[in-house]
């Protein structure tokens, strides 16, 4: 388990939308393991961009409170013993959200109308300005097996499903700041049950003493995260590619504030390999 300052809630960016409500969802455990409440956040526009301000803003109002009493429900019905406060404001998502990460944990937010919107979006928007680690919430598409995994598996008497393992992925260069990208990768693990992809980038051929910098790097993770399962890859390619071209079905990826610009391309991966963007604020 890693130590970290988790004093503040998780908040949870709601617009109504599918996305919105498994981003909830998968807040839940954060907010659980931090022993913080789940804010739920509407944000309305302000009123004086409508025609119409006071009719508007009724509809505004009923809606925003309709998808948080949606979330709300989504999130009870799940059972799991979290707090949950429902705030809503009037504004622009990006600037209210970013306001609402000076007091929080996490931010986390639907890979939805939010992250596939064009660069300037709300997402790469806290991923560029959010006070507090960034979640961008993907939710998985179910594997579909093909005829030969379906056929070895059941040659060893296993289900198709078991043999899928998911994985965090998140780069391992050894600097200062990497390090709290590193820690966050190894909390999510913990939080998830999952293993780690350590990915080490390198632009040229490895050589002996590259190959031994990365040995120690894995012995060094292996030696302070003893329950967490870590296998080190390396590769030319930058993380977004690598996950691209990844035949391992990553749930996470944990990037940093110099990786921001990944988080866009990371959410828009193909429906073979969608992962949910952890984006770590130094």
């Amino acid at each position: 388990m890693v130590d970290t300052d988790q004093s503040g809630p998780v908040v949870v960016g709601i617009d109504g939308s599918k996305a919105a409500l498994f981003a909830a969802e998968s807040a839940i455990d954060e907010a659980i393991s931090r022993d913080v409440p789940l804010s739920l956040v509407h944000v309305t526009r302000p009123a004086e961009t409508s025609k119409s301000p006071a009719a508007e803003g009724r509809h505004d109002e009923r809606f925003a409170e309709s998808a948080l009493r949606a979330a709300a429900a989504a999130i009870e019905a799940i059972g799991k013993p979290v707090k949950v406060d429902t705030i809503l404001i009037r504004g622009l998502p990006s600037d209210a959200l970013v306001f609402e990460s000076r007091s929080a944990s996490l931010i986390c937010i639907g890979a939805g109308r939010f992250a596939h919107a064009p660069l300037g979006s709300t997402a790469t928007r806290l991923a560029e300005r959010a006070h507090c680690p960034v979640l961008i919430a993907r939710a998985p598409i179910p594997d579909q097996p093909t005829e030969l995994s379906v056929l070895e598996n059941a040659a060893e008497g296993r289900s198709w499903n078991a043999s899928r393992q998911n994985w965090i992925a998140v780069c391992v260069n050894g600097s200062k700041d990497n390090r709290n990208v590193v820690d966050h990768a190894i909390r999510e693990a913990w939080l998830r049950q999952l293993p780690v992809l350590a990915i080490s980038t390198w632009p040229n051929k490895l050589g002996e003493g590259k190959h031994h910098e990365l040995e120690r790097r894995v012995a060094t993770l292996h030696e302070q995260y003893r329950d967490v399962h870590i296998y080190p890859v390396t590769t030319r390619a930058r993380i977004a590619r690598f996950i691209a071209r990844c035949h391992e079905p990553i749930a996470l990826a944990v990037i940093g504030a110099s990786e921001a610009r990944q988080a866009a391309r990371l959410c828009r991966l193909s429906r073979e390999q969608c992962c949910s963007v952890l984006l770590v604020r130094p």
